[in-house]
Protein backbone atom coordinates (compact mmCIF):
# COMPACT_ATOMS: atom_id res chain seq x y z
CA UNK A 1 0.00 0.00 0.00
CA UNK A 2 1.25 3.50 -0.85
CA UNK A 3 2.48 5.91 1.77
CA UNK A 4 0.00 8.71 2.53
CA UNK A 5 0.06 12.25 1.20
CA UNK A 6 -1.68 14.43 3.77
CA UNK A 7 -3.85 17.02 2.05
CA UNK A 8 -4.51 19.93 4.42
CA UNK A 9 -6.66 22.94 3.59
CA UNK A 10 -6.03 25.60 6.21
CA UNK A 11 -8.65 27.90 4.70
CA UNK A 12 -8.33 31.66 5.12
CA UNK A 13 -5.75 32.71 7.73
CA UNK A 14 -4.13 35.91 9.04
CA UNK A 15 -0.85 36.82 7.31
CA UNK A 16 1.34 35.41 10.10
CA UNK A 17 -0.39 32.03 10.12
CA UNK A 18 -0.40 31.85 6.33
CA UNK A 19 3.38 31.49 6.69
CA UNK A 20 3.91 29.73 10.01
CA UNK A 21 1.44 26.93 9.27
CA UNK A 22 3.36 25.51 6.34
CA UNK A 23 6.69 26.08 8.06
CA UNK A 24 5.37 23.99 10.96
CA UNK A 25 4.50 21.22 8.50
CA UNK A 26 8.16 21.29 7.47
CA UNK A 27 9.17 20.67 11.09
CA UNK A 28 6.70 17.79 11.31
CA UNK A 29 7.76 16.08 8.08
CA UNK A 30 11.37 16.49 9.19
CA UNK A 31 10.44 14.64 12.41
CA UNK A 32 8.83 11.75 10.53
CA UNK A 33 5.28 12.91 9.76
CA UNK A 34 3.89 11.92 6.33
CA UNK A 35 4.43 14.18 3.33
CA UNK A 36 1.90 16.98 3.01
CA UNK A 37 0.26 19.11 0.36
CA UNK A 38 -1.23 22.15 2.06
CA UNK A 39 -3.26 25.16 0.99
CA UNK A 40 -3.87 28.51 2.65
CA UNK A 41 -5.34 31.84 1.62
CA UNK A 42 -4.14 35.06 3.30
CA UNK A 43 -6.99 36.92 4.99
CA UNK A 44 -5.23 40.26 4.45
CA UNK A 45 -2.42 41.61 2.27
CA UNK A 46 1.20 41.51 3.42
CA UNK A 47 4.79 41.35 2.17
CA UNK A 48 7.02 38.30 2.55
CA UNK A 49 10.80 38.44 2.22
CA UNK A 50 13.12 35.54 1.35
CA UNK A 51 15.43 34.27 4.07
CA UNK A 52 18.67 35.80 2.78
CA UNK A 53 17.24 39.07 1.44
CA UNK A 54 17.49 42.45 3.12
CA UNK A 55 14.65 44.54 4.50
CA UNK A 56 16.15 47.44 2.54
CA UNK A 57 14.44 45.92 -0.51
CA UNK A 58 11.04 46.76 1.02
CA UNK A 59 9.52 50.22 1.50
CA UNK A 60 8.92 49.69 5.20
CA UNK A 61 7.45 53.16 5.73
CA UNK A 62 4.86 52.59 3.02
CA UNK A 63 4.01 49.19 4.49
CA UNK A 64 3.57 50.68 7.98
CA UNK A 65 1.38 53.50 6.68
CA UNK A 66 -0.87 51.05 4.84
CA UNK A 67 -1.04 48.37 7.52
CA UNK A 68 0.92 45.76 5.54
CA UNK A 69 2.80 43.31 7.77
CA UNK A 70 6.28 42.35 6.62
CA UNK A 71 7.33 38.75 7.33
CA UNK A 72 10.44 36.69 6.60
CA UNK A 73 10.17 33.12 5.33
CA UNK A 74 12.68 30.26 5.62
CA UNK A 75 13.06 29.72 1.88
CA UNK A 76 14.71 31.94 -0.71
CA UNK A 77 13.61 34.57 -3.18
CA UNK A 78 12.95 38.28 -3.13
CA UNK A 79 10.15 40.23 -1.46
CA UNK A 80 6.66 39.37 -2.73
CA UNK A 81 3.23 40.89 -2.22
CA UNK A 82 0.54 38.43 -1.11
CA UNK A 83 -3.18 38.94 -0.57
CA UNK A 84 -6.57 37.22 -0.47
CA UNK A 85 -6.66 36.90 -4.27
CA UNK A 86 -3.88 34.32 -4.09
CA UNK A 87 -4.27 30.70 -3.02
CA UNK A 88 -0.92 29.59 -1.61
CA UNK A 89 0.11 25.95 -1.89
CA UNK A 90 3.01 24.01 -0.38
CA UNK A 91 4.31 20.51 -1.07
CA UNK A 92 6.56 19.13 1.68
CA UNK A 93 8.52 15.87 1.57
CA UNK A 94 11.35 14.28 3.55
CA UNK A 95 14.66 15.46 2.11
CA UNK A 96 15.63 11.87 1.35
CA UNK A 97 12.63 11.49 -0.99
CA UNK A 98 13.99 13.90 -3.61
CA UNK A 99 17.21 14.22 -5.56
CA UNK A 100 19.95 16.29 -3.91
CA UNK A 101 20.38 17.96 -7.32
CA UNK A 102 18.31 21.14 -7.16
CA UNK A 103 17.23 21.10 -10.81
CA UNK A 104 15.95 17.52 -10.62
CA UNK A 105 14.16 18.17 -7.35
CA UNK A 106 12.44 21.26 -8.72
CA UNK A 107 11.32 19.40 -11.84
CA UNK A 108 9.81 16.69 -9.66
CA UNK A 109 7.99 19.14 -7.41
CA UNK A 110 6.87 21.71 -10.00
CA UNK A 111 5.69 19.47 -12.86
CA UNK A 112 2.59 18.36 -10.88
CA UNK A 113 1.66 22.02 -10.39
CA UNK A 114 1.93 22.50 -14.17
CA UNK A 115 -0.33 19.47 -14.66
CA UNK A 116 -2.86 20.99 -12.25
CA UNK A 117 -2.92 24.28 -14.15
CA UNK A 118 -3.52 22.39 -17.38
CA UNK A 119 -6.29 20.34 -15.78
CA UNK A 120 -8.22 23.53 -14.98
CA UNK A 121 -7.79 24.98 -18.47
CA UNK A 122 -4.54 26.96 -18.20
CA UNK A 123 -2.05 25.61 -20.80
CA UNK A 124 0.97 26.37 -18.62
CA UNK A 125 4.45 24.98 -19.00
CA UNK A 126 7.71 24.77 -17.09
CA UNK A 127 10.21 26.89 -18.99
CA UNK A 128 14.01 26.61 -19.16
CA UNK A 129 14.29 28.79 -16.05
CA UNK A 130 11.94 26.45 -14.14
CA UNK A 131 9.22 29.10 -13.99
CA UNK A 132 5.57 28.10 -14.44
CA UNK A 133 4.54 30.19 -17.43
CA UNK A 134 1.88 30.76 -20.03
CA UNK A 135 4.02 31.56 -23.04
CA UNK A 136 6.66 33.92 -21.66
CA UNK A 137 4.43 35.21 -18.85
CA UNK A 138 4.80 33.87 -15.32
CA UNK A 139 1.52 32.66 -13.81
CA UNK A 140 2.84 31.14 -10.59
CA UNK A 141 5.55 32.37 -8.28
CA UNK A 142 7.44 29.73 -6.35
CA UNK A 143 10.06 29.36 -3.66
CA UNK A 144 11.97 26.29 -2.57
CA UNK A 145 14.20 25.31 0.30
CA UNK A 146 14.95 22.88 3.08
CA UNK A 147 13.46 23.16 6.55
CA UNK A 148 15.51 20.89 8.82
CA UNK A 149 15.25 17.48 7.10
CA UNK A 150 12.27 18.36 4.91
CA UNK A 151 12.16 19.85 1.42
CA UNK A 152 9.40 22.31 0.61
CA UNK A 153 8.27 24.03 -2.55
CA UNK A 154 5.63 26.71 -2.22
CA UNK A 155 3.70 28.51 -4.95
CA UNK A 156 0.49 30.38 -5.67
CA UNK A 157 -2.62 30.39 -7.77
CA UNK A 158 -3.01 34.08 -8.67
CA UNK A 159 -6.71 34.70 -9.21
CA UNK A 160 -6.24 38.47 -9.44
CA UNK A 161 -3.07 40.50 -9.10
CA UNK A 162 -2.51 44.08 -8.01
CA UNK A 163 0.60 44.85 -10.05
CA UNK A 164 0.75 48.46 -8.84
CA UNK A 165 0.70 47.45 -5.15
CA UNK A 166 3.22 44.67 -5.77
CA UNK A 167 5.67 47.26 -7.12
CA UNK A 168 4.80 49.97 -4.62
CA UNK A 169 5.81 47.87 -1.61
CA UNK A 170 9.34 47.63 -3.01
CA UNK A 171 12.01 50.14 -2.04
CA UNK A 172 12.62 51.79 -5.41
CA UNK A 173 13.86 55.37 -5.14
CA UNK A 174 14.20 56.12 -8.87
CA UNK A 175 10.78 56.98 -10.40
CA UNK A 176 11.96 55.81 -13.81
CA UNK A 177 12.95 52.40 -12.43
CA UNK A 178 9.63 52.14 -10.62
CA UNK A 179 7.74 52.84 -13.86
CA UNK A 180 9.88 50.34 -15.75
CA UNK A 181 9.36 47.69 -13.09
CA UNK A 182 5.59 48.15 -13.17
CA UNK A 183 5.53 47.96 -16.98
CA UNK A 184 7.55 44.72 -16.95
CA UNK A 185 5.42 43.22 -14.18
CA UNK A 186 2.22 43.95 -16.09
CA UNK A 187 3.76 42.35 -19.16
CA UNK A 188 5.41 39.30 -17.59
CA UNK A 189 3.24 38.38 -14.56
CA UNK A 190 -0.38 37.33 -15.14
CA UNK A 191 -3.33 36.13 -13.10
CA UNK A 192 -5.24 32.95 -13.93
CA UNK A 193 -8.77 33.37 -12.52
CA UNK A 194 -9.80 29.71 -12.31
CA UNK A 195 -12.00 27.87 -9.81
CA UNK A 196 -9.83 27.40 -6.68
CA UNK A 197 -11.79 24.32 -5.61
CA UNK A 198 -11.09 22.64 -8.95
CA UNK A 199 -7.46 23.73 -8.71
CA UNK A 200 -7.02 22.18 -5.26
CA UNK A 201 -8.53 18.94 -6.52
CA UNK A 202 -6.28 18.95 -9.59
CA UNK A 203 -3.22 19.63 -7.43
CA UNK A 204 -4.08 16.73 -5.15
CA UNK A 205 -4.48 14.34 -8.09
CA UNK A 206 -1.31 15.51 -9.81
CA UNK A 207 0.98 15.41 -6.78
CA UNK A 208 -0.31 12.06 -5.57
CA UNK A 209 0.25 10.52 -9.00
CA UNK A 210 3.70 12.05 -9.50
CA UNK A 211 4.96 11.05 -6.06
CA UNK A 212 3.26 7.64 -5.89
CA UNK A 213 1.46 8.57 -2.67
CA UNK A 214 -2.08 7.96 -1.47
CA UNK A 215 -3.91 11.30 -0.91
CA UNK A 216 -5.82 11.44 2.38
CA UNK A 217 -7.46 14.32 4.26
CA UNK A 218 -4.85 15.37 6.77
CA UNK A 219 -4.30 17.35 9.92
CA UNK A 220 -1.36 18.67 11.87
CA UNK A 221 0.54 16.38 14.22
CA UNK A 222 1.35 17.23 17.82
CA UNK A 223 4.92 18.06 16.78
CA UNK A 224 3.61 20.46 14.15
CA UNK A 225 1.20 22.18 16.54
CA UNK A 226 4.04 22.69 19.02
CA UNK A 227 6.27 24.03 16.25
CA UNK A 228 3.47 26.38 15.15
CA UNK A 229 3.37 28.06 18.56
CA UNK A 230 7.16 28.53 18.48
CA UNK A 231 7.11 29.86 14.91
CA UNK A 232 4.32 32.33 15.70
CA UNK A 233 6.67 33.91 18.26
CA UNK A 234 9.80 33.63 16.15
CA UNK A 235 8.32 35.23 13.03
CA UNK A 236 7.28 38.42 14.85
CA UNK A 237 10.59 38.86 16.67
CA UNK A 238 12.84 41.73 15.63
CA UNK A 239 15.86 39.44 15.33
CA UNK A 240 14.12 37.11 12.89
CA UNK A 241 12.71 39.92 10.79
CA UNK A 242 16.14 41.56 10.57
CA UNK A 243 17.47 38.39 8.98
CA UNK A 244 20.95 36.87 8.85
CA UNK A 245 24.06 39.03 8.60
CA UNK A 246 24.67 40.34 5.10
CA UNK A 247 27.79 41.47 3.31
CA UNK A 248 28.98 45.00 4.01
CA UNK A 249 27.79 47.83 1.79
CA UNK A 250 30.24 48.78 -1.01
CA UNK A 251 32.55 51.75 -0.54
CA UNK A 252 31.11 55.09 -1.60
CA UNK A 253 33.44 55.20 -4.63
CA UNK A 254 31.68 52.20 -6.18
CA UNK A 255 28.44 52.53 -8.17
CA UNK A 256 25.28 52.54 -6.06
CA UNK A 257 22.80 50.14 -7.66
CA UNK A 258 19.31 48.76 -7.12
CA UNK A 259 18.18 45.67 -9.02
CA UNK A 260 14.62 44.34 -9.04
CA UNK A 261 13.71 40.94 -10.48
CA UNK A 262 10.28 40.59 -12.11
CA UNK A 263 10.73 37.00 -13.29
CA UNK A 264 13.68 34.92 -14.46
CA UNK A 265 15.58 36.93 -17.07
CA UNK A 266 13.41 40.04 -16.61
CA UNK A 267 14.64 42.77 -14.27
CA UNK A 268 15.32 46.46 -13.81
CA UNK A 269 18.41 48.38 -12.77
CA UNK A 270 18.97 51.83 -11.33
CA UNK A 271 22.58 52.87 -10.72
CA UNK A 272 24.63 56.03 -10.21
CA UNK A 273 28.30 56.78 -10.66
CA UNK A 274 30.12 60.14 -10.56
CA UNK A 275 26.90 62.06 -11.13
CA UNK A 276 25.73 59.84 -13.99
CA UNK A 277 22.56 57.79 -13.49
CA UNK A 278 20.89 55.02 -15.46
CA UNK A 279 17.51 53.32 -15.15
CA UNK A 280 17.11 50.30 -17.41
CA UNK A 281 14.70 47.44 -18.00
CA UNK A 282 16.34 44.24 -19.24
CA UNK A 283 14.68 41.24 -20.84
CA UNK A 284 16.68 38.08 -21.49
CA UNK A 285 19.96 39.94 -21.22
CA UNK A 286 19.04 42.79 -23.58
CA UNK A 287 18.11 46.41 -22.92
CA UNK A 288 14.35 46.78 -23.27
CA UNK A 289 13.95 50.34 -21.99
CA UNK A 290 16.47 52.85 -20.68
CA UNK A 291 16.72 56.34 -19.22
CA UNK A 292 20.09 58.09 -19.03
CA UNK A 293 21.00 61.11 -16.93
CA UNK A 294 24.29 63.01 -17.35
CA UNK A 295 24.62 66.76 -17.83
CA UNK A 296 27.50 66.24 -20.21
CA UNK A 297 25.26 64.56 -22.77
CA UNK A 298 23.58 67.90 -23.50
CA UNK A 299 21.23 67.24 -26.41
CA UNK A 300 22.49 63.70 -27.08
CA UNK A 301 20.48 61.92 -24.38
CA UNK A 302 17.78 60.63 -26.71
CA UNK A 303 20.36 59.45 -29.22
CA UNK A 304 22.33 57.63 -26.54
CA UNK A 305 19.20 55.95 -25.18
CA UNK A 306 18.12 54.83 -28.63
CA UNK A 307 21.59 53.41 -29.29
CA UNK A 308 21.20 51.00 -26.36
CA UNK A 309 17.76 49.55 -27.11
CA UNK A 310 18.04 45.88 -27.98
CA UNK A 311 21.72 45.59 -27.09
CA UNK A 312 22.98 42.80 -24.83
CA UNK A 313 24.27 44.11 -21.51
CA UNK A 314 27.83 43.23 -22.56
CA UNK A 315 27.60 45.63 -25.53
CA UNK A 316 26.39 48.66 -23.55
CA UNK A 317 29.81 50.02 -22.56
CA UNK A 318 31.24 49.98 -26.13
CA UNK A 319 28.09 51.70 -27.43
CA UNK A 320 28.29 54.40 -24.76
CA UNK A 321 32.00 55.00 -25.45
CA UNK A 322 30.94 56.89 -28.56
CA UNK A 323 29.51 59.60 -26.28
CA UNK A 324 32.83 60.54 -24.66
CA UNK A 325 33.25 61.14 -20.93
CA UNK A 326 29.49 61.19 -20.20
CA UNK A 327 29.18 57.84 -21.96
CA UNK A 328 32.04 56.38 -19.95
CA UNK A 329 30.45 57.58 -16.70
CA UNK A 330 27.15 56.01 -17.70
CA UNK A 331 28.94 52.79 -18.68
CA UNK A 332 30.51 52.70 -15.22
CA UNK A 333 27.04 53.00 -13.69
CA UNK A 334 25.83 50.11 -15.87
CA UNK A 335 28.84 48.18 -14.60
CA UNK A 336 27.16 47.94 -11.19
CA UNK A 337 24.73 45.37 -12.60
CA UNK A 338 25.02 41.84 -11.19
CA UNK A 339 22.56 39.67 -13.15
CA UNK A 340 23.82 36.54 -11.44
CA UNK A 341 22.70 37.87 -8.04
CA UNK A 342 19.01 38.02 -9.01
Amino acid sequence: MSEPLRVIDFGCCPPLRSQTLWHAIGYGVSAGAPAALSFVRPAAPYVCVGYHRGLDEVDLEYCREHGLPVLRRMVGGGPVYLDADQLLFQICLPAGAVSPARQQALHLLLEPAVAAFRAVGVPAGLDEDLEICLGDTKVCGHGAGQIRDAVVVCGNLIEQFDHARAVRVLAIADPAQRDQTLALMRRFVAATPVDPVAFRAAMTTAYAAALGLDPVPGQMTGTERAALAELDELFVSDAWLAGPARRAAPPAAEPVARQVKVRAGVWTLSATRDGARVAAALVKGRVHRVRLYDRGLDGSTGQAEQALIGLPLTAVAPALAAFGDPGRRLAAAFGAAEPGRL
